[in-house]
This record gives C-alpha cells, structure tokens and sequence, in this order.
C-alpha cells in the first residue's frame, strides 16, 4: 500500500487481546513484520473468528481512521511511532461544556472554538436551554442531552 494516496502518515495497527486496545507501529517495524507480510488489510480493521482460536489482524491505518473507531492505543515501544498514547473517550453532555473544553478535538465534529448556554423563560413558565457551538469555523445548535466525545490522552505517572 501507498502512503501517497494519504495526507498523513500511514501506520500499521494490531489489535491487543484486551477489547478495544491496538499498539501503533510504523510500516517496516520488525516486531510486526510477520504480520504486514502476511495479512495487513487496508482502512478495514477487524479480528476475525475462527473456531478455536481468534486471530488478530493487523491493518494499515491513519491515526485520523484510528481515533474515529474510538480505541485505546499506544505506540510500539520497539519502533516508537510518533503517536501519542490515547486511553479511550471522554463524553460529556453539550450542556456540560466549560472552557477545559475549548481546543479539544471533538470526535466527528472538529476541534471546538467556542459555545454559549442559553438559557431562557418561556412565556408559559417553561425553560427552553439551547448550546450553541463551533467546531472549525463551522456553527451547530445542540440540545443540552447530546452526548459528545473526545480522546483522553494519556496521563504520564
């Protein structure tokens, strides 16, 4: 496969044996070399099942596809990608957004520029709140409930 049909780096993931865990490793990295060789399959990552054993396939991939799948990863200590380690998703409810949110990449959305609550009494007593935000120069209305989600980076000790 071709890094030049790509506008970013091209890695090689394999999934762990833990659920939704993959160690990132660049494309001529050894440790995974048998894997490349043999069965790296382009943008589609999946294990497949066979009776008796479950056998991990190894996949082509930018980190843009990697995050969008939402998994915990972390790059390959013996060829060190420059990856960071991500563990998992954060969600939080539109309603929740505060300015520890701003420049986080939101997960299908963009990185967020700004929002505003508002809140308002209606002529009949109820309360309407609507949460206006920007991704990429690019406005949306939420209602308070919509769930959004964006990485956790990992937290070095």
């Amino acid at each position: 496969m071709s890094e030049t049909q790509y506008e970013e780096p091209v890695y090689v993931v394999s999934k762990r044996r833990r659920a939704s865990e993959a160690v990132v490793h660049m494309p001529d990295c050894e440790k995974i070399h048998h894997q490349v060789e043999q069965d790296v399959r382009p943008e589609v990552y999946r294990e497949t099942r066979v009776p008796a054993y479950i056998r991990f396939v190894a996949n082509y991939m930018t980190l843009t596809v990697l995050r969008n799948i939402g998994f915990r990863y972390h790059p390959c200590g013996y060829c060190q990608p420059p990856v960071p380690t991500v563990d998992g998703l954060i969600s939080v409810k539109a309603r929740n957004l505060n300015v520890t949110h701003l420049g986080k990449e939101f997960i299908g959305w963009g990185v967020l520029e700004s929002f505003s609550i508002t809140g308002r009494l209606n002529d009949d007593g109820s309360r309407t709140v609507t949460v206006d935000v920007s991704f990429g120069g690019v406005h949306y209305r939420f209602d308070p409930e919509t769930q959004l989600e964006y990485l956790r980076p990992n937290q070095k000790r």
